[in-house]
């Protein structure tokens, strides 16, 4: 497309190009205009396979954008509705880049011939910004990909403890043999290659394996909402992930084959001749190095199920936010009628009028209406609005709330409460006094101590536009409960205020309709008698992006939901390891002991004295553990904090949890070894051999 395409006069001939998904159809039709009573479009090209707009993934057409005399107006400067893409020059830098930019909204400021300019332009979000694009895209998603990354390494690690304990008991128990083919000649330098070619082998074994249950739980992920992450549809199995995969395995495969390997090549021989003679016991160095692995293990096995912990109790207090309407029942879609056949504002009136009337024949249909915004749908558009005569004090900005066009009876519709005047009705036609309803954040913002009711509104523009016309003004006429427009999470005092217009007296081409279902009724059953109501009227006008209120809620949450679950995930996996650790830490602990053991019950010793020293050895390290994990949590409070909604990071409440379900698990990982313990026959563990 060149730059000709936005201009007014090129639109006769409009153009648009494929992406890639579309290419099979593209060339039955390339160069041939396509559309019955709307605009033609020509084809004029085809992106490659895997083109994505940035900060749209699923477009899949693409039409010049049009610059008209309405777009280039000064009121249309109060109005937020595009976002700019650049590309830097070669060898230019972002500073470079931002300086020209700071340049042009100076410039723009001192032509401007408006009071408080700048503050209005700041305030509007009018004056651009330059930001490298990576950074405006995962800058939100960032702390939660670096905690799942955090969470893949923990559980990398308990893994490879447990394997490394696997390897050294496995040393251990080969010390006679290691021995003895060194007594005989053999190098200790092939002997440690032995052990970690064993190593290599085992866990390049598992990597593959890995990789083979990575492509089926990638489908899993895209359920839970994985493809919402940036070029998240573009997450895969391919070259540079078996590559990755193969060198982890390789870097830990060596790492837990380390620990047995320098331990063969620094033993004394004659001391492991003596050892097999008696049957003793493993080194203390030994000892010492497993119990210290397993309570690694704990500690991070419970710093991941303490982050696990505060996301979930994160998204609890989530989804315990009330959105300000009644989300139950309400199903939405949107539509977007075609300028050629609803040009002008009385066709659009009439399509929102016969569309409202013939969806109550829909069975189960309790209310229909129609807006520009739904909330939770990531559609919005703000403008400034301010009292008649309003003047901002000093160092104050002009206010830019979020604006939405809707239909007669929304509020009632959406639940919305209504705190103050009247809802909208289709007496608010367009020849009646233009009327506004404010939220009670920007009503309260205004008006601190009095009822905005009659007041009336400049709205579009801001005192000393020359374009001011007695359409600017809108006359206050109710006031309804702030809701919640995108995020449940966000916090109130970053909330800029909300009006509403009458859809009758501002028909829009985009609009959505809101319909409620009757109590008890599934509201996604009113959906196909929506789509026949629709297509009666216009069997060409589509719906799309057709959803329940309830389901666009959930997918807000979705950014939450993700990380929480994976971390459950991880933790769980965590946990698992963790009793596996102990577990094989002390069973082997009592089988190198055995000899001792028996020794004890010989001389006299109680079952239950055994029974108590076997548990008390595996509680101190489940102990010292927990303690290692309780400072580690608190460590990363600031990594974890920024990612929690109502809860602190250090919840004692979620502490102590984790600290009960790990000290469980590890006594209960504790029983079996010393029940064993208490089993061993005296005669069985003395006699030589």
């Amino acid at each position: 497309m060149r730059p000709s395409s936005s201009r007014p006069a090129s639109m006769s001939r409009l153009t648009r190009c494929l992406s890639g998904g579309w290419k099979s159809r593209a060339e039955a039709c390339d160069g041939r205009a396509r559309g019955r009573r709307t605009w033609a479009y020509s084809i004029i090209g085809v992106t490659p396979p895997k083109f994505r707009v940035v900060g749209d993934e699923e477009a899949r057409f693409f039409l010049p954008l049009e610059f008209d005399q309405e777009a280039r107006s000064a009121d249309a400067w109060h109005s937020n509705s595009y976002e700019m893409l650049a590309r830097l020059r070669d060898g230019a830098t972002i500073e470079q880049a931002r300086a020209q930019n700071d340049a042009l909204n100076q410039a723009l400021i001192d032509e401007s011939t408006i009071p408080n300019a700048r503050q209005l332009l700041e305030d509007t979000r009018f004056a651009t910004a330059v930001v490298a694009t990576t950074d405006d895209l995962v800058s939100d998603v960032r702390p939660t990909l670096y905690m799942l990354w955090a969470g893949v390494v923990f559980v990398l690690l308990i893994g490879c403890v447990n394997i490394a304990n696997l390897m050294l008991a496995r040393s251990q128990n080969r010390l006679g043999e290691i021995a003895t083919r060194m007594a005989l000649g053999a190098p200790r330098g092939r002997v440690a290659r032995q052990i970690v070619t064993e190593s290599l082998v085992m866990s390049l074994i598992g990597g593959g394996l890995g990789i083979l249950a990575g492509l089926l739980v990638l489908r899993l992920l895209t359920g839970l909402g994985l493809d919402r992450l940036p070029r998240g549809t573009e997450i895969g199995v391919n070259t540079t992930i078996v590559g990755f995969t193969i060198l982890i395995a390789v870097v830990t495969g060596l790492l837990f084959a380390a620990i047995p390997a320098v331990d063969v090549l620094r033993r004394d021989l004659s001391s492991v001749f003596r050892a097999e003679g008696r049957s003793a016991t493993a080194s203390r160095g030994a000892v010492a190095l497993r119990n210290t692995l397993v309570t690694g293990q704990v500690a991070l096995a419970f710093v991941l199920l303490v982050a696990a912990g505060l996301m979930l109790m994160s998204f609890r207090a989530a989804l315990a936010v009330p959105p300000g309407f009644d989300s139950r029942g309400l199903a939405t879609a949107y539509f977007s009628l075609p300028t050629v056949r609803y040009s002008d504002a009385d066709a659009r009136r009439t399509f929102v009028g016969e569309l409202l009337r013939d969806a109550q024949s829909v069975p189960a249909l309790a209310a229909a209406t129609v807006t520009s915004n739904v909330p939770f749908s990531g559609n919005e558009s703000s403008s400034v609005i301010m009292p008649e005569g309003y003047t901002p004090p000093p160092g104050e900005s002009f206010l830019s709330p979020l604006q939405t066009v809707v239909g007669p009876a929304y509020f009632q519709t959406m639940g919305i409460e209504l705190l103050e005047g009247r809802d909208f009705d289709w007496s608010d036609g367009p020849d009646q006094t233009r009327a506004v309803v404010l939220d009670r954040w920007l009503a309260r913002r205004y008006w601190p101590n009095e009822s905005p009711l009659g007041r009336r509104m400049l709205v579009d523009a801001v005192p000393g536009d020359e374009s001011i016309t007695e359409e600017n003004y809108y006359t206050v006429i109710g006031v309804v409960e702030t809701i919640k427009q995108n995020d449940l999470t966000a916090p109130n005092e970053e909330h800029a205020g909300a009006y509403y217009f009458s859809a009758l007296q501002r028909p829009r081409t985009s609009n959505a309709l809101v319909a409620r279902a009757r109590e008890g009724a599934d509201p996604s059953l009113l959906i196909p008698g929506i789509r026949e109501v629709v297509s009666r009227i216009d069997p060409e006008l589509p719906l799309f992006d057709v959803r329940t209120m309830d389901e666009r809620i959930a997918e807000s949450l979705a950014d939450r939901r993700t990380p929480m679950t994976l971390l459950l995930v991880f933790a769980g996996v965590a946990l698992f390891l963790a009793i596996i650790g102990i577990y094989g830490a002390l069973a082997y602990t009592v089988t190198r002991r055995m000899r001792e053991m028996g020794i004890r019950i010989a001389l006299g010793s109680a079952p239950g004295g055994i029974f108590g020293l076997v548990l008390g050895h595996g509680i101190r390290i489940a102990v010292v553990g927990l303690l290692l994990g309780v400072l580690a949590s608190a460590a990363l409070t600031g990594v974890v904090g920024s990612l929690l909604f109502g809860i602190e990071p250090l919840d004692p409440l979620v502490l102590t949890s984790v600290a009960l379900v790990l000290g469980a698990s590890a006594i209960a990982a504790c029983l079996v070894p010393a029940w064993h313990a208490t089993r061993v026959d005296p005669i069985t563990a003395l006699t030589p051999g």
